[in-house]
């Protein structure tokens, strides 16, 4: 899915346009909830240092929640001291109750690498380092797949491209020691027992190609 937006707040206006996601047919089987009860800390060649808030899941097995969850996840801030991944580990007990549970992650993310970043890039899956394995179709850990009826926030980036386990934020621009907060929903299913999100900018700019892309293409006018 790529969602184009008028202005640099992709968070208000994914709220109303994602919503035309929900006519898409789901794809992956059902899955129970699964309910993070702890951070397993963080690694990676771009990481300088990070300051984790908590997090918190008042509203267990709330998949499918069209806006922002009441379940949450916070960085208070993520330093890169070079432009490369940062791998973050979460740990996930079984709460058996028939369906993901849905968490917003917010957090704050600091260029300190000295560069301009023209992207910043996301994925879901499992292990850290070489031996990160991104998350499989259909497996209940995702992006808030099928639906996307949740809000993204990636200022200044003005085009996202969302696809069940990966976000590619591009059109923008993050200057060498510029602060920025970044917001996505995840979706964490039952079976698992931990889970690992990577996320690295880049300098370049890389452009969508049709294998990236997610089912549909939005473009707000």
């Amino acid at each position: 899915m790529i969602v184009r937006c008028p202005s640099p707040r992709v968070f208000l206006c994914s709220l109303g346009a994602l919503l035309v996601a929900a006519l898409l047919p789901s794809l992956a089987p059902t899955a129970s909830a699964g309910r993070i009860t702890a951070f397993g800390g963080a690694s990676g060649p771009g990481l300088a240092s990070m300051s984790f808030n908590n997090f918190g899941t008042p509203a267990p097995a709330n998949d499918d929640t069209a806006g922002a969850s009441e379940n949450w996840l916070s960085v208070n801030q993520k330093d890169y001291d070079n432009a490369a991944f940062i791998d973050m580990v979460f740990t996930v007990a079984d709460s058996a109750s028939g369906t993901t549970t849905e968490y917003i992650f917010t957090e704050g993310v600091n260029n300190g690498t000295g560069v301009p970043w023209t992207d910043y890039h996301i994925e879901l899956g499992f292990g850290t380092g070489a031996g990160f394995v991104r998350s499989g179709p259909g497996d209940g850990l995702d992006f808030d797949a099928p639906d996307y009826n949740s809000p993204y926030d990636f200022s200044p980036f003005a085009t996202l491209t969302i696809a069940e386990d990966t976000i590619d934020a591009v059109d923008g621009l993050v200057p060498a020691g510029a602060f920025n907060v970044f917001a996505f929903p995840i979706d964490v299913p039952d079976g698992i027992t931990e889970f690992t999100i990577r996320q690295y900018p880049t300098t370049e700019p890389v452009p969508a190609t049709p294998a990236t892309w997610g089912r549909i293409k939005m473009l707000l006018q």
